[in-house]
């Protein structure tokens, strides 16, 4: 009678089984790896005493051509540096022309002038 008991007293074990759709497989969801840069030493910001000592270079006559020109050339320059020689350039082209256009202007009044007298 014991037997008969245990049978009937006995809660049915059931383990938990999650129902998947047909097909379906458990995995990670695809994550992506955040983008790291690299190190670019050309990318730094210069100091101040970086940009003093090249204003100093570029007012020594010579210097200044053949600092430009290696700072041009070079790969592993500074781009705020290659943007400041480029800058400079510009600017003494402009002023070149400027004071060229000025002078034949002051030269051809100064010949009419005097030819007035």
């Amino acid at each position: 009678m014991d037997n008969y008991n245990n049978q009937y007293n006995q809660q049915p074990q059931q383990t938990y089984q999650p129902q998947q759709p047909v097909g379906a497989q458990y995995q990670q969801p695809y994550q992506q790896q955040p983008y790291v840069e690299s190190y670019d030493p050309t990318k730094e910001v210069l100091s101040v005493g970086s940009y003093i000592g090249m204003f100093i270079l570029s007012a020594i006559p010579i210097v200044n051509i053949i600092c430009w020109i290696v700072w041009l050339v070079s790969s592993n320059t500074n781009k705020n540096k290659k943007n400041y020689v480029i800058a400079s350039i510009v600017f003494y082209v402009i002023c070149i022309i400027l004071s060229t256009v000025i002078t034949a202007i002051l030269a051809s009044a100064g010949v009419l002038a005097g030819l007035n007298y």
